[in-house]
């Protein structure tokens, strides 16, 4: 008969565990400590140190580290109270937008205003819309709301001077995607009644479409089961990006950014088309259910070059069933054979994409010469068409 199962010896069940194994589980923690610390601490330094390239880094995951760890200092929505710019507040919807009644902000040294809806420039506007007024609703980007001019120099303020009894509300901000433009119209164009929508077009608004993050965190259509749906909305407010980003450890986040710039690097370039398109799509059911005419007027990043037929703007207008705008060929007419620099100079702003005052004239003058052409008149009941006008 078999004797009573005693314990194994001590040595036996030193034997289950290899010598020095808790040894080199504590080292190795603390190792993966210490590179976490110093993570950490290179990417706070770099911040202070040297500026990020941009607001489109290639990697959404990157874009939202350098905002938790710089408190927004880069984007277009800070937290740092020293860096805290009051032109711009968080909006659950675009991300961001200007807020009412600014009177005292400045921006690049220029005096920034917006009226009671938060619309760029003092002028107020009446709802119901008198009878007597035309009423345009500008959407865009920074080359829209006019970054680097006064109120009154915007292309929306100058077409606006040059339309007699013609209102432009300037809904432009800066950094937008055409999906913040949308939500810009259905929460603020729609509700003023306007006669014509009109989207300053720039090329690079098509990428921003792509992500969730550009400038700060923003909507984003996304086709799933063959259907469009719209995701990141309502938008994280910037606290809980600030603590959800400084919470995750570098050892992960960064290697997964350095993957996410990598994949995108290798990305077709013609990515955004057809989201783009939806949008705009949306954005134009959306003004022609109000009553209001949809036009597109393009915004070239190099106004006095030859056009690129192949871009998004000349591709989309070549349907023939939307109302397009070109400046592009008084910026060649302007430009001629004259010196580059001095054509920069006079209609561009200095080491800038953005255009100056004379640069935002030619804009304006473009789109005055179509309405001309082609006159405003007041909004048509709901559901009512309109033949479509051709490429200008």
């Amino acid at each position: 008969m078999a004797g009573p199962v005693r314990d194994a010896p001590p040595a036996a069940r030193r034997g289950l565990v290899p010598r020095g194994l808790p040894r080199r589980a504590a080292a190795l923690l603390l190792g993966l400590i210490l590179a976490e610390g110093l993570l950490r601490g290179a990417l706070w330094l770099d911040l202070r140190l040297r500026r990020p390239p941009g607001y489109d880094l290639g990697s959404e995951t990157l874009a939202r580290l350098i905002y938790a760890y710089s408190s927004g200092a880069y984007s277009a929505l800070p937290l740092d109270p020293k860096h805290l710019m009051h032109d711009i507040v968080y909006d659950p919807r675009r991300g961001y937008r200007h807020p009412p009644d600014l009177r005292d902000q400045r921006l690049q040294g220029i005096l920034v205003s917006t009226n009671s809806r938060g619309m760029r420039g003092l002028a107020e506007l009446a709802v119901p819309r008198p009878p007597s007024v035309a009423r345009v609703v500008a959407r865009g980007d920074s080359l829209t709301v006019g970054a680097g001019v006064e109120d009154d120099e915007t292309w929306p303020a100058q077409l606006a001077a040059a339309l007699p009894g013609t209102e432009v509300a300037n809904l432009g901000e800066r950094g937008y995607a055409h999906d913040q433009m949308y939500f810009a119209l259905v929460d603020d164009g729609i509700p003023v009644q306007p006669d014509v929508v009109v989207l300053g077009f720039y090329g690079n608004d098509v990428r921003r479409d792509e992500l969730t993050f550009y400038a700060y965190e923003k909507p984003r259509f996304t086709r799933a089961d063959g259907a469009w749906r719209i995701e990141n909305v309502p938008v994280p407010a910037p606290q809980d990006v600030k603590d959800r980003y400084l919470a995750l450890p570098l050892l992960y986040a960064a290697p997964e950014g350095l993957l996410e710039l990598y994949r995108s690097s290798r990305l077709p370039g013609d990515g955004g088309v057809q989201r783009a398109r939806e949008i705009l799509r949306r954005t134009r059911a959306a003004a022609e259910a109000a009553g209001a005419r949809f036009v597109v007027v393009n915004l070239p990043e190099r106004p006095g070059a030859p056009p690129d037929d192949r871009s998004f703007f000349y591709a989309y207008c070549a349907s023939g069933d939307v109302e397009c705008v070109d400046p592009g060929p008084r910026f060649r007419a302007l430009a001629g054979g004259g010196d580059p620099a001095a054509f920069r100079g006079r209609y561009l702003l200095p080491n800038d994409i953005h255009y100056a005052p004379a640069g935002y004239a030619v804009v304006a003058a473009a789109l005055r010469d179509y309405f001309t052409a082609h006159p405003i008149v007041p909004a048509k009941p709901v559901g009512a068409s309109r033949a479509p006008r051709p490429l200008r």
